[in-house]
């Protein structure tokens, strides 16, 4: 009976083995223009192109903007959105044809659905982490808890720089938000947009993450502030009951480090024990905090916040800024510690200034639909070479290129 099950057993496992790690095997064949008799970057170029099609083959997202000029049909703006990971490349032949580099390779793509526009997270992105503000800050005089504001962004900011992805920047000592009752309704205030542009031009980032707490009050208000001495004395021994209780609760804002604009929000919070005596002072980043129930709950939640801030960023495009054009050169504010690498694409966007109905600002990025080939990688800058003049697509100095 046993032996009769084998095989069976044997299909079940091969089935479930290639449905956690399906890989591909793909040929495929790139080409390159030889330019200035130069060999090695064109054949560096072609493999590039085969890689990128060898990820098509296997599976791929497609977004471009096709037309006709001169009766050529083109793809001037591609955005090629992976769903797998190109290994194992070997060059199975390599030949020139006139002015052509021709690379034909045999490669492995292993499928990564992580994210849904199939972003493969080859690029460091910056990210500024900001003060998280008390919107009530007498709440926090109960155990001398002020420093929570710039404590708590800490220890995210601790947290993140784990995440091999991410470039996390010290920016806990900026308030974002004025008014906190209506931080981050929509966008940022308009005096506030202006500080975010203006630090994260001189950070370099391209995505802020800020927030603002809205409680961190006892939840039996009657316990915490109880005078009788012997009422006092019993809620002490009654050490475990829920009238020990604190809560904790803040908004999270990640916000667009070259517009301001408001990209993804949530609210988080939790309630643990606190024992101390009111006019016992312990301090956001003390040990004495961090040993206590209300600490420790605290730790957790910061831990899950991690977790889901990453996860939301993995899935966003790198951006850099454009700080010089010349013809149909861009200078871009990234490079090889970014993890650009020659022969990369990106895509240009035009940043502009929008006013509302009530002449507020808005600052918003429109993609050109114009790609740029990375050309050459220095460690924190690079440059790119667009298919036409600068000055006929407009773009200038401040204007931002994506990559996904």
């Amino acid at each position: 009976m046993y032996s009769a099950l084998l095989p069976l057993f044997f299909s079940l496992f091969a089935l479930l083995f290639s449905t956690l790690a399906p890989a591909v095997t793909v040929v495929a064949e790139g080409r390159a223009l030889i330019l200035d008799n130069d060999l090695t970057s064109a054949e560096e170029a072609a493999l590039q192109d085969a890689t990128q099609q060898a990820s098509m083959q296997a599976a791929v997202y497609v977004s471009s903007n096709q037309q006709l000029r001169d009766g050529i049909l083109e793809i001037d703006n591609m955005q090629v959105a992976t769903l797998g990971r190109v290994s194992d490349i070997k060059i199975l032949d390599k030949k020139v044809i006139g002015r052509q580099y021709i690379v034909r390779i045999q490669a492995d793509v292993n499928s990564d659905t992580g994210c849904e526009n199939g972003n493969s997270n080859r690029y460091l992105k910056s990210v500024a982490i900001a003060a998280f503000p008390l919107e009530r800050p007498t709440q926090a005089n109960r155990g001398g808890l002020a420093d929570i504001e710039h404590g708590l962004s800490r220890k995210l900011l601790q947290r993140m720089q784990g995440i091999e992805f991410l470039q996390p920047i010290n920016a806990t000592n900026i308030n974002l938000h004025p008014n906190l009752q209506t931080a981050a309704s929509r966008q940022l205030d308009n005096g506030a947009l202006t500080t975010v542009v203006a630090n994260s031009r001189n950070l370099n980032v391209q995505y802020i993450v800020s927030g603002v707490i809205r409680d961190m009050s006892m939840v039996d208000q009657r316990a915490a502030q109880q005078d009788n001495y012997f009422i006092d004395l019993y809620n002490r021994l009654d050490y475990k009951s829920k009238k020990h209780l604190r809560t904790l609760s803040f908004d999270l804002f990640l916000h667009d480090g070259y517009t301001g604009a408001l990209l993804w929000q949530k609210r988080y919070q939790t309630a643990g024990l606190w024992h101390y005596e009111p006019e016992f002072r312990t301090g956001f980043s003390s040990a004495a905090f961090g040993q206590s129930d209300y600490g420790q709950k605290i730790e957790m939640l910061l831990g899950e916040m991690n977790k889901e801030v990453a996860e939301e960023l993995r899935c966003r495009p790198f951006s850099a800024r454009i700080t010089r054009t010349d013809d149909r050169t861009l200078w871009i504010t990234a490079g090889k510690l970014d993890g650009l690498s020659r022969g990369d694409k990106v895509t240009v966007y035009r940043r502009s200034t929008a006013y509302s109905d009530g002449l507020m600002t808005q600052e918003q990025l429109t993609n050109t639909r114009a790609t740029a080939i990375i050309e050459e990688v220095q460690p924190t800058f690079s440059t790119a070479r667009l298919s036409q003049d600068s000055g006929i697509l407009n773009i200038r100095e401040g204007d931002v290129v994506k990559a996904w």
